[in-house]
């Protein structure tokens, strides 16, 4: 997930699947996935959570190296998109829809974006998010503001 070095070494490039249908998926995960690589070489991780909040595919992309191993990638993107977007989705009511969250770090930057019934998570190499975003909600159309 904090996903920065490149690789010097043959270590892991890992791909997680837990369901290669991708059901209720606007378009095959794994095509998905390798759209949200293309639209920007800051890209770095991105993780596809389905309606059930079960993590259906992970992947980093070619030649990078994470900071955390692939089990506790796994484990935290199971978990924490979920449970952020559910407890923030509650002021949906009082406030509108929830259109993104990110969350920016020393050494990496985060974005979680709800779409179609589903989690979309990325990981990214830090930088200003504004033109990811932009990105994002053309590729995706999801409504987010600029």
């Amino acid at each position: 997930m904090c996903l920065l070095e490149e690789y010097r070494t043959s270590r892991h490039s890992f791909r997680y699947q837990e369901n290669r249908e991708g059901k209720g998926l606007s378009r095959p995960f794994a095509r998905l996935i390798d759209d949200l690589f293309a639209l920007d070489q800051r890209v770095r991780y991105v993780a596809v959570l389905d309606r059930n909040h079960r993590l259906v595919e992970s992947r980093m992309r070619t030649h990078v190296a994470s900071f955390t191993p692939e089990e506790y990638d796994r484990k935290f993107m199971g978990s924490v998109p979920p449970l952020v977007l559910d407890t923030l989705s509650q002021l949906e009511g009082q406030c509108g829809p929830l259109s993104h969250i990110s969350v920016q770090y020393e050494k990496v930057d985060l974005i979680f974006i709800p779409h179609n019934n589903q989690i979309i998570a990325l990981s990214l190499e830090t930088g200003p998010l504004e033109p990811i975003l932009r990105k994002l909600r053309d590729s995706l159309g999801v409504h987010i503001h600029l």
